[in-house]
């Protein structure tokens, strides 16, 4: 029986990983922490209070630790390591991560993944994982299959296309729904509540299940991503043309902008598909609220 060790347990998505392997019965799970109060208590696994006991005589070994210590401790997990053992990176941002795990010696796989999920995942569902191969694509992307079978494995090409990508999906998706917070926070958000329509009050959803997330987290979308700065830019840019079309009362103009982007859209999505979606979606909180 394998052994897995889970860096960072005490964190959420640590907790997450460590209640999804539990009920693997083919594994045997330990578990580390900084902060050993932050473990949970009531799952049946190993906690570690020596951090290369933890590592060095297991056949897996995940991280789920903030971004900013990945490279390091890629590099310290290495050097304790035995041979033929895997060593998996999740985090969000791979520029650097993968970098370390380009260098550490052939005797361990390494492996790269972005679970593109949070803590809050139902774990009867269907997940999507991203996957980017390191040193040996055919062998990483089937261990990852077998590791976690009822998942989608989505393979992408290298850390730079992954960055990219995420740069929009998660970093300036974040970042505007954390201006959207930040503007309605500053009015009365009961009387907004009350008297909103359903497109507010899903983004208002969106924007407070983002203000969930670590602190930690948000502020490694902003800061590690290379790419998120041309993002964030380039919404700048286009929301001043916005603003000035407005302020200018400027319809014409307006109008013909509006129809160019709901064009471009319906080129990838049908519009009135996501409309039906939006109200089942309205339905099913009703619903959960009575």
């Amino acid at each position: 029986m394998k052994e897995i060790a889970i860096i960072g347990a005490g964190g959420r998505m640590g907790s997450w990983f460590t209640k999804y392997f539990v009920n693997n019965k083919n594994f045997r799970i330990k578990v580390y922490d900084t902060n050993m109060y932050s473990i949970a208590k009531q799952l049946k696994v190993k906690i570690e209070i020596d951090f290369n006991k933890c590592i060095k005589d297991s056949d897996i070994v995940i991280l789920c630790i903030p971004l900013r210590m990945i490279p390091q401790m890629i590099h310290k997990c290495s050097l304790i390591m035995k041979r033929n053992s895997v060593l998996i990176d999740i985090s969000s941002i791979k520029s650097k991560s993968f970098v370390s795990l380009s260098k550490i010696q052939n005797s361990i796989s390494p492996i790269c993944i972005h679970p593109m999920f949070g803590p809050g995942a139902s774990q009867t569902t269907r997940l999507k994982i991203l996957f980017i191969p390191v040193k040996n694509y055919n062998k990483e992307l089937q261990f990852v299959r077998q590791l976690f079978q009822n998942f989608e494995i989505l393979p992408i090409e290298n850390a730079i296309k992954h960055d990219h990508i995420m740069a929009v999906v998660l970093g300036l998706n974040h970042y505007m729904n954390i201006i959207f917070a930040d503007i309605i926070s500053s009015h009365k958000y009961k009387d907004l509540e009350f008297y909103s329509g359903n497109t507010f009050r899903i983004q208002c959803i969106l924007s407070e299940s983002i203000l969930n997330d670590d602190i930690d987290l948000l502020n490694s979308l902003f800061i590690e991503n290379p790419f998120i700065k041309k993002e964030i830019k380039n919404f700048h840019k286009k929301f001043l043309k916005y603003y000035q079309m407005v302020n200018d009362k400027d319809d014409e103009k307006l109008e013909k902008k509006l129809k160019n982007v709901k064009s471009s859209i319906e080129e990838y999505h049908d519009l009135n598909s996501s409309y039906v979606k939006m109200y089942k979606f309205i339905d099913l909180l009703c619903k959960n609220k009575n």
